[in-house]
């Protein structure tokens, strides 16, 4: 499946044998230890009957107790952040969701963006990769059928959000979209004077490779600002800057290296309040975009762990079923504010725009699709939704 950026076939060939190769020799290391305690239970077992004496050893010879009849469930690991967009793994783990499974689940904590998620994947440090769709995307354009949707949590809009340093006043102040008053013009012309003024194009900090990075490429679009990507030099009215995500509300407040920042909360609401006359200019919402949050996997561990990974979703889909109910509301924003030392409020502002669903909808589908085509890369919605294997098992076993 053709790429972009450089990215050849046969480098992305020599990664994916790599990263299969240390996955092979983590599964046969895996082998090797039940295969130990299973001959230590054994001998402990025998041990036991011929000690006993009483008749029924000979009786229950051959035959496994119902519980050890059937084979145990291969544990999975799961790489998120912990921050807004990852509310289903944390209320999952709260709520003893993942507790309740059978099979044991790991959560491994990854800082930065959802990209960072898919690294550890990729890595064969996590068997999921919670994520947002722009990382969904490039995963799936470079490593094309290696790659497996298992499903969605929550499509929403309002979510990635663009903030104006407190040093942008005056001439080089930028008018916030309104939506009501359809105002692009004023926006663009205020670039435009802010990059005059500054005698340089206006320095935009977002990570690249997140999910943000397509979200505010397509809001600048939108007003008719020109963008100057990453590390390149142009007559564009704004220039891209690659910053961390998570470093992104420290670096605006120096107010030095970035003008704006635009990232998924909470960062936004804490560049907010951390620089005080800080602004917000604008989100996905204005643009009618929305982003999904996804978990995928390899096809590898797909196709070695797909019990396992399927009563995962099932403890997903309890989450977002608590979390969609008015009822609990207050109860998982607690949760999720306690987790993440976020404000109720700023976690609060995420669930009203949430839309808990556990599953693959035609939203989620048309959502994932356009990242993949702003990435650049090459796929039809078919070859999308075929990297969606559990549809039909979750559309039979979820319901509504």
């Amino acid at each position: 499946m053709p790429g972009k950026g450089g990215r050849t076939a046969a480098r992305r060939k020599k990664e994916r044998e790599a990263i299969m190769r240390t996955r092979k020799r983590t599964a046969k290391a895996k082998v090797l230890l039940l295969a130990c305690m299973a001959a230590l239970t054994l001998g402990v077992a025998g041990l036991w009957g011929c000690a006993s004496g009483d008749g029924q050893g000979d009786a229950k010879q051959g035959e496994a107790p119902a519980s050890e009849s059937q084979e145990a469930l291969e544990p999975v690991s799961v790489a998120y952040l912990n921050k807004a967009g990852y509310e289903t793994v944390i209320v999952a783990d709260k709520k003893g969701y993942f507790d309740a499974a059978p099979m044991d689940v790991e959560l491994l904590t990854v800082s930065g963006s959802g990209q960072q998620s898919v690294e550890a994947l990729l890595a064969g440090s996590a068997d999921i990769a919670a994520t947002g769709q722009g990382p969904v995307a490039d995963a799936l354009g470079q490593y094309g059928d290696d790659i497996v949707v298992l499903c969605g949590t929550n499509c929403n809009t309002n979510s990635q959000v663009i903030v104006a340093s407190p040093s942008m006043t005056g001439d080089t102040a930028i008018t916030p979209y309104d939506k009501a008053s359809d105002n692009k013009a004023e926006v663009k012309a205020s670039f435009e004077a802010a990059a005059a003024a500054l005698g340089r194009p206006v320095k935009l900090g977002v990570q690249q490779g997140a999910t943000t990075e397509s979200a505010v490429k397509s809001w600048m679009s939108a007003m008719g600002v020109s963008v100057n990507d990453f590390g390149t030099e142009g007559d564009g009215t704004v220039t891209l800057v690659d910053v961390k995500a998570n470093t992104l509300p420290t670096v605006l407040a120096a107010g030095s290296d970035i003008d704006l920042m635009a990232a998924s909360q909470p960062y936004p609401d804490t560049a907010l309040s951390a620089a005080p006359g800080s602004y917000r200019v604008g989100s996905n919402a204005d643009t009618n975009s929305y982003d999904v949050a996804a978990y995928i996997t390899t096809k590898e561990v797909y196709e070695k762990e797909e019990a396992s990974l399927k009563e995962f979703v099932k403890a997903l889909d309890q989450a977002t079923d608590y979390m969609a109910d008015s009822a609990n509301e207050a109860e998982c924003v607690k949760i999720c504010a306690d987790s993440m030392g976020a404000s109720e409020d700023t976690v609060r502002a995420a669930f009203s725009v949430a839309d808990w669903k556990t599953g693959m909808t035609d939203t989620m589908l048309d959502s994932l699709a356009k990242a993949v085509k702003k990435k650049g890369y090459e796929m039809t919605p078919d070859q999308i939704k075929a990297a969606c294997p559990l549809i039909p098992w979750m559309d039979a076993e979820l319901g509504d």
